[in-house]
């Protein structure tokens, strides 16, 4: 018997060790940009957007733009003062059914800028690139949890 749960014992933690192997092999690495943006009739300041990228750096768009094409062309500056690693969350967090999202506004490709939200775009070092806006009144389901923890690192970064 003691054999039996010995083998057990053994068998069990193999398999630990290869699971938790595999996580570090999936984890999401690239470069993200986030932030928000208002709606099209905001006169200066319309954006606050950011980027964090593998060389552990977060850093800020300083000329308030909002982004106006697929993919967003920021003046970036580093944030300074603050641990890179308590943003990298909103990387590894990304929810998995964004990435079959078309480009554009979740859940209403038609829209416009006329309500503002949120946006995100992701590089990976594969070459994936996709940039996603999500509007305030209108988001899939999916997206409920990580547009909180957006808001959360949102609000982390301008108390700084």
């Amino acid at each position: 018997m003691k054999y039996l749960i010995r083998t057990f014992g053994v068998i069990l933690l193999i398999l630990f060790s290869i699971s938790c192997g595999n996580e570090e092999d999936n984890e999401r690495k690239g470069t993200l940009i986030f932030g928000w943006f208002a709606d099209s009739n905001c006169n200066g300041d319309c954006a606050d957007i950011y980027r964090i990228s593998s060389d552990g750096k977060v850093c800020k768009d300083i000329d308030y733009n909002f982004p106006k094409t697929n993919f967003f062309e920021g003046n970036f500056q580093e944030v300074t003062g603050i641990n890179h690693q308590d943003y990298e969350v909103l990387i590894s967090e990304l929810p998995n059914n964004l990435f079959n999202e078309p480009f554009g506004y979740l859940d209403c490709p038609e829209c416009t800028n006329d309500w503002g939200g949120f946006y995100l775009e992701f590089q990976d070092e594969n070459g994936f690139h996709k940039s996603w806006r999500i509007r305030n009144a209108i988001y899939p389901d999916y997206i409920k949890n990580y547009r909180s923890l957006l808001l959360n690192k949102l609000a982390d970064l301008n108390s700084n």
